[in-house]
C-alpha cells in the first residue's frame, strides 16, 4: 500500500500513512424486516404493545422535584467515559445529596477515581413493575475529586453514604449538577 512502511515495503524510511475516507453511510434494504423509516401517514403505535384500558400520564419533572428525587435514594449510577472506549462505562454507587451535590466514595484506584473525574451523568431511578409507573432523573456535571478537608468537614457527619462493596472506600468524589431532567409515569 502505496505511504505504508514496514518490513519488506518500499521506501524503509519512509513513515507516511495513508488514511482512507470512513465508510458510506448504509441505506436500508427490503431484505432486512423494519429497516424502512416510517412515511408520513404510519402511526407511531403500530405493532407496540399498549394496553387499551390502563392509561398513563407522562411527566416532565422540574429541577427542584428532580433534586428531591435525587435525594429520596441512596443508590445511583454514574457515567463517564474512558478514552478509546466507544460506549460510556456505567457503575452503581452509594451516594448522597447534600447541598444539591452528589457526594460518593471510591478507592484510589478505582476505575471511578481513575476515569470519571471531568465530566459525568449520574442517574437515578425508581420504578413499580405492578403498577407499570415510575420515574428516572440524570444529572449531568463535573466530577471532582474532594481532597480539601475543609471541605470535607462541610459534609453533614453521619451523612457520607457507606458502601455496600467490599473493601476501603475512603475517596469522596463529588458531582455538582449543571444540567438535571427527569420523567415520571404514574396511573390513575
Amino acid at each position: 500500500m502505496a505511504g505504508t512502511s514496514g518490513a519488506g515495503s518500499a521506501g524503509e524510511g519512509d513513515t507516511t500513512t495513508e488514511f482512507s475516507a470512513p465508510p458510506e453511510q448504509r441505506t436500508a434494504s427490503d431484505d432486512f424486516a423494519g429497516t424502512r423509516r416510517l412515511s408520513e401517514t404510519d402511526t407511531l403505535l403500530k405493532g407496540t404493545d399498549v394496553a387499551d384500558s390502563d392509561e398513563a400520564s407522562f411527566t416532565v419533572l422540574e429541577r427542584r422535584t428532580c433534586l428531591n428525587l435525587l435525594a429520596s435514594q441512596d443508590i445511583g449510577r454514574v457515567a463517564f467515559t474512558i478514552e478509546g472506549d466507544a460506549a460510556p462505562t456505567v457503575l452503581p454507587v452509594n451516594y448522597v445529596l447534600t447541598h444539591d451535590t452528589i457526594v460518593f466514595r471510591s478507592t484510589l484506584s478505582g476505575t471511578i477515581m481513575r476515569y470519571a473525574r471531568g465530566h459525568a451523568s449520574f442517574q437515578v431511578d425508581h420504578f413499580d413493575k405492578e403498577r407499570r409507573e415510575g420515574w428516572s432523573v440524570l444529572a449531568t456535571g463535573r466530577c471532582r475529586w474532594i481532597r480539601d478537608e475543609d471541605e470535607l468537614a462541610r459534609i453533614p457527619q453521619g451523612r457520607l453514604p457507606r458502601p455496600w462493596a467490599a473493601g476501603d472506600r475512603d475517596q469522596v468524589l463529588k458531582i455538582l449538577p449543571g444540567r438535571v431532567s427527569g420523567r415520571q409515569i404514574s396511573r390513575p
